[in-house]
């Protein structure tokens, strides 16, 4: 298809509807918004967001969520993660998994290396 026939995506007469979540922003038209609609008055099987993220919640410590964000946020995979901050795989997945605690030296290696206070880090 050339470029001059592709058609271009426009908002004229689209309006939109932002959220956050989890610290993400999304933005998706109010139509596709309407799909997916419930009448909390029709709706009494309705299940709060903490009571579908409770067992995540207690599988990730806070430091290891962090860890895990950051390692997604740069695009790398733990054993990449792992080169760059001197540790192994292995540290790596117990430290997102909350079975090992991040200390401070490797703490302040994260920081140094992306920019995240080493403080966040520590329980």
């Amino acid at each position: 298809m050339s470029v001059h026939t592709r058609k271009h995506l426009t908002n004229r007469g689209n309006e939109y509807i932002r959220m956050r979540h989890a610290g993400v922003l999304y933005q998706f038209p109010k139509q596709v918004a309407e799909r997916y609609r419930i009448d909390n008055d029709k709706n009494d099987d309705s299940v709060s967001a903490e009571d579908v993220f409770a067992d995540l919640n207690k599988k990730y410590t806070r430091p290891g969520a962090l860890l895990r964000g950051i390692r997604a946020r740069e695009n790398l995979t733990q054993i990449e993660m792992a080169e760059k901050i001197k540790v192994t795989q292995s540290d790596i997945s117990q430290m997102e998994n909350g079975t090992r605690t991040i200390g401070r030296r490797v703490a302040k290696r994260i920081e140094r290396l992306f920019g995240v206070d080493y403080r966040s880090f520590l329980e």
